[in-house]
This record gives structure tokens, sequence and C-alpha cells, in this order.
């Protein structure tokens, strides 16, 4: 009986207790529901993502919610060894990715911080799916309000393009619209400019190629600090190099009226090497420019005081080195009328494969310059001494004859600039035999000078090769001394001279060694020698100079980086030449 009474009473207990369980929502109304939550919530696993991803609902749990789980991803990828294809890596990503980009997209992350964190976060794993959430951040920008989600969402398109992972056109579409009314001058931020820039060359989609030719319309105002940053600094030159990278051959007009146009001077450099990765377009709307067929470049043309116009367009043609622009070129040096526009189109001509013809219109355009004539478009030098140190480019060592006649020649004030450009390059064109005549006037320096030193070290390897070119080649294998400065001249001579008893073999040769040659000078001279040996160019040998570039970025080498600006161009010429 009291077995029966105990078990009752027991039963009335459990009976109360769930009617007032019941009872507690009515009489203590939400608080009771917070408390039930929080009971809930103790009950949860902590160490499961998916919790986490439950509560990115409750704005009073998101910021924290987000947070931990960039924890999650951030320790995976660290047991990973970095691996982002780690089967636990891409598990976790599976369950949270999603979900975390439906909060960016659906706009109610209201707290600016979290919405920072949640972007950031996104951005970092390199996604796909977070597409919508990076297209709305770029889409939304709004300046000094959006700068880092617009940075974030930048960096993670580049990354995503770079990795052959980018196929929404959707955020596509929203990079480029962004760049297109983002303006460099409302920011202090670099790194938000750069992201921005990098991404939009990183994507180059097809879609971008007419929109970049409509953005080399914009006036540019050189006065306007501005005008300068948006237009030139930004949206110009990253549309000019976007173009190159597409080689859009129906941009070749537009580029070249920017190089016409005076407003846009610093644009230039850009705008010639992106034209040089269209060579056949190019070259065509260069020569319209140069002869005045074209009425619409003829009229940019004409502006230009002097003609220089001729230099600017000529320097390009140079570059591109194909056979209508090298007869454009002597046709205009025998034209010209003036001391800058030969100085500059006699220089040019050494970028072009070497003959008697070219030469002759080198030689004779020197004649012509006044001794003392300065040249303002080549920093006020002294035009006879640009020419006389330029023709070591032929890598003709029946050139020292002349070379030293026109030393011996200067007089005035200005002999001390040609005496120095005429022993830079006759102590690199000089032959065993020369070895002598050249000494001579080496000797009629006074006092330490790095002209003497040179001889000296370009002697030795002289003594030793002879004109056999493959034992220069074989020099290139000795260590390169890293000072004196002058030290390593005897590496610079042997390419000189490999150059120039060399053949296609020789070039074979050197093509083979450049990636092993770290010294800038040394690379330098070697990629001029492989121009020089390569006239009919060489669309392999320009891939194996493109990979090796692109391959030395990572390097932080600034002096060899500067060097492989030289290499790159002589890519751009091997690769034009094949394709006339």
């Amino acid at each position: 009986m009291m077995r029966h009474a105990k078990s009752l009473k027991t039963v009335r207990s459990l009976t109360f207790a769930a009617a007032a369980s019941m009872a507690i929502p009515a009489v203590l109304g939400a608080g009771a529901l917070v408390v039930g939550g929080s009971m809930l919530t103790a009950c949860a696993d902590e160490n499961d993502p998916k919790t986490w991803v439950k509560r990115l609902d409750d704005p009073a749990q998101r910021g924290a919610a987000v947070k931990r789980l960039q924890q999650f991803f951030e320790d995976s990828l660290s047991n990973a060894k970095k691996d982002a294809n780690d089967p636990k890596v891409k598990a976790l990503l599976d369950d949270i990715v999603e979900p975390l980009t439906k909060q960016y997209t659906g706009g109610t992350v209201a707290d600016e911080k979290t919405r920072k964190d949640l972007i950031k976060f996104l951005a970092d794993t390199n996604d796909p799916r977070t597409a919508p959430a990076l297209a709305k951040a770029l889409k939304d920008y709004e300046p000094k309000k959006s700068d880092d989600d617009v940075r974030y969402a930048a960096q993670a398109t580049k990354n995503m393009a770079n990795a052959g992972k980018l196929s929404d056109q959707a955020l596509i579409d929203a990079l480029w619209e962004c760049f297109a009314k983002f303006r460099a001058s409302q920011t202090n931020s670099i790194n938000l400019v750069t992201e921005l820039h990098d991404a939009v060359l990183a994507v180059k989609h097809p879609s971008y190629g007419p929109k970049a030719v409509e953005k080399l319309a914009g006036p540019v105002d050189p006065k306007s600090p501005e005008s300068m940053r948006d237009q030139v600094q930004f949206w110009q030159m990253t549309a000019i190099q976007l173009i190159g990278e597409l080689k859009l051959g129906s941009a070749a007009k537009p580029l070249v009226t920017v190089l016409l146009t005076p407003t846009k001077g610093d644009l230039r450099a850009t705008t010639r090497t992106a034209l040089l990765k269209m060579p056949k377009e190019a070259e065509a709307q260069l020569l319209a420019a140069m002869k005045g067929t074209d009425p619409d470049l003829a009229k940019l043309a004409a502006s230009f005081p002097e003609k220089a116009h001729v230099a600017i367009l000529s320097e390009t043609l140079a570059y591109i080195s194909r056979n209508g622009g090298r007869d454009a070129i002597v046709e205009a040096l025998a034209a010209a009328d003036s001391d800058q526009n030969r100085t500059i189109l006699a220089m040019n001509l050494i970028h072009f494969p070497n003959d008697a013809k070219i030469e002759e219109a080198f030689m004779g355009a020197y004649a012509k310059i006044a001794p003392d004539a300065g040249i303002p478009l080549m920093g006020g030098g002294n035009g006879r001494s640009i020419l006389i140190q330029a023709s070591s480019h032929f890598y003709d060592p029946k050139l020292v004859d002349w070379i030293l006649k026109e030393k011996n020649a200067a007089k005035g004030d200005h002999a001390e600039e040609v005496t120095a450009g005429a022993l830079d390059a006759a102590v690199k064109l000089m032959k065993a035999d020369q070895v002598k005549q050249v000494g001579i006037v080496v000797g009629q320096l006074t006092g330490p000078a790095t002209e003497k030193e040179k001889f000296n070290a370009g002697s030795k390897v002289l003594e030793k090769c002879k004109e056999d070119a493959a034992c220069y080649v074989k020099v290139l294998d000795e260590p390169i001394p890293s000072s004196p400065e002058t030290a390593k001249f005897a590496h610079v001579k042997a390419t000189w001279m490999a150059a120039a008893f060399g053949n296609d073999g020789t070039r074979k040769e050197l093509l083979g060694k450049i990636d092993k040659i770290k010294d800038p000078s040394v690379r330098l001279a070697m990629a001029e020698a492989i121009d020089h040996l390569g006239p009919k160019g060489d669309v392999a040998a320009a891939d194996q100079l493109d990979k090796m570039v692109e391959a030395d970025k990572s390097s932080g080498n600034k002096a060899l980086l500067q060097a492989d600006d030289a290499v790159a161009k002589v890519s751009l010429k091997l690769r034009s030449r094949a394709t006339q």
C-alpha cells in the first residue's frame, strides 16, 4: 500500500512538472523562451560547424558565429598543410560556404564589422560558390564606405581567375561594373586600387575588350591631380594593359590615338607594349599615322611641334621589328629635317635585323646631326653621343674604325660625351686584331676610368676565344663577380662576341643558359644577343623567355625584373618577326 502511494506520488509529481512546464510560456512569456533557448543551446555540440551555421540567423549570435566558423576553416586548412583540396577542408566548406554566402547576399547583416569579417572570410575561401556574395560587394561599392568589401572581393575574384575557377558571369560583369565607376582619387587605399586593377587583368574576359576601348576616349586634364589619377593612372592604363592581354587587334587605332594625344604622354610606354602584342594590326595603323594616310591620325600628328610624332611612332614600329616598319623608318630618316628626328629615327634602326642598308642609313644620319645637338625627347643628351654608343647593337666589328674616327674628330664642349659613347661601343665591338688600336685610344684617358677596366677585361676574353662563338658561350658558365661592377664586363663582352661571330646554333645555346644567369647586366646582354641572332623570329624561343620572365616575378629582385623588361620586349620582337 505504501509502495502504491509512493508510485502515485511520483506520477503526480511528473504530471505536475509537465503541466508546469507547459504553463510557463503563458505566464512568463518571451523570457521563458530565452531560457528555453539557452537550455537548448547548452545541449548543442559547440565543436560542430553546423551548430554555428544555425546561429547565423540570430543577429545576437551572428558575429560570434562568423568568427567561430572562420576559426574552423583556418584550423582545418592548417591541419591540411594549406591544401585547400584536402577532403576535410572541402567537407567543411560544403557545410558552411552557401549559408555564409546567403547571409551576405541577403543584406541582413547590419553590423559593419560583422559584414566586413564575413566578406573577408568568404574571400579567403576562394570558393566559386561565394560568387554571389563577391558580386554583391562589387556592385554595391560606395566610396569610403565599402572599400574593404571591394578589396576582399576583387582579391578573391583574381585568385579564382588565376586558378581557372572563375565561370560566374554575374561576378565577371560585377567586377567590370565596379571598375568602371571606381575612382582611384576617392580612396587612400593603394591596396584597394591594386587589387581591383589586378583582378580586371586576371579575369580579362572577352566582354571587357570593347568596354576597355571605350575607356580610352576619356579626356585628361593634366592640371587636375584627380583627372590624372583616375583617367591616366587607373582607368586608361588598366584598359590599355587589358587590351594588350586580350590581343585585341580592333583596338590598334584607338591605341595609336592614345600615342598621339599629348595629354596622355604618361601612357605611351604602356600603349607601346600593348601594340607590340598585336604586331600586324598595330603596324598597319602606325604606318597610316606616320605616312598621313589616315585623316584622324594625321590630324593628331599635325599637333606635334617639329614633327615629333614621327619619333614617337617610329619607336613602336622599331619594337615591332617587321620589314614594313623598317622601310618606313629608313624612308622617314632620309626626309628628316631636324636633329631630334634624325637621332631618334636612326636610334630605332638598332631594333631591326642588321644589314648594310640599315648601317648606311644610320651613319648617314649621324653625319647630318650637328655636333652640339641636344635631343629633348632623349633627356637632352647629345645626339651624336647617343648614336655612336648605340652603334654597338649592330654587333659589327667593322664599325670600330668608324667609331674611333668619329671620336677623334669630336671637338668642343660635347667631345667628352662623344668620347664616352664611342669607347663604350668600341670596347664591346673590338675583335682580337683591333685590341691594340682601341687600346691606344683608351690609354689616352687620364686617371681612373671604367673604360680602362672594361678594356682590360674584354681583352682577356678576346685573347682566350678569338673568333670562336662557342668559346664565348662557355665563358658564361664561369662565375660572375659581384663587384666591382666592371668585373662582370668579361661576361658582357662574351655575349657581344657570341652575337658577332655566332649563328642560329649560338642563339639556341644562349637560350639554354639565360635562365641560369641572374646578374641583370649579363642577362640583358644575353637577351640582346638572342635578339640579334634571331632575324626571322622564333615563337618557341619567345615562349621560353616569357616563361622565365613570369617565373622571376616572385623573386623580388628589382634589378633582375628591370632586365626582364627588356627580355620581354625581345620575346615580343621574336614573336612579331616570326608571324610576318
